[in-house]
């Protein structure tokens, strides 16, 4: 199984601009940011042409507010979530600005504060497993995935 199997349809859309959101926090994208969108954004078989392309520099993603995540699940908000504080650790630096918009993303996903921390050690410790393999951002994004989706399974 590959990522884009363990999300739904209606979450890989979401998820992505969701991981946008993180990157362009601190209003600039870092070159790791960028590798980790573009890499999730094939995974998840969203590779877009041109001007919607979401992972372009001079593509702003739309506001969290403006983000619709009432058709997902309670599983596909969690993987949102997991996938955000991924994106947050790219560049080895959580900004402030990334770490406000994780608490707000946390409340309109409904995420409680409990399991919001242990999404978190899932994405940090993967994080941290990609740096020293120096592994490809793409069979991350997938390890992430794959590894939060049965963390998920696991507690339902």
């Amino acid at each position: 199984m590959a990522a884009i199997d363990a999300v739904s349809v209606a979450a890989r859309r979401a998820l992505l601009e969701v991981m946008m959101q993180v990157a362009w926090a601190d209003r600039e994208i870092a070159p790791e940011e960028r590798q980790a969108a573009q890499a999730a954004a094939m995974a998840l078989g969203l590779v877009l042409p041109g001007e919607r392309d979401l992972t372009a520099p001079d593509q702003a993603p739309p506001s969290l507010e403006m983000l619709d995540f009432s058709g997902l699940s309670p599983r596909d908000c969690e993987l949102v979530y997991v996938c955000a504080e991924w994106m947050a650790q790219a560049d080895s630096v959580e900004q402030a600005e990334e770490a406000e918009l994780l608490s707000r993303l946390r409340a309109k996903l409904g995420v409680d504060a409990t399991r919001a921390t242990d999404l978190r050690t899932i994405a940090v410790n993967l994080h941290a497993k990609q740096v020293v393999e120096r592994g490809s951002w793409w069979r991350a994004f997938d390890r992430l995935v794959m590894e939060a989706a049965r963390s998920l399974a696991s507690k339902a």
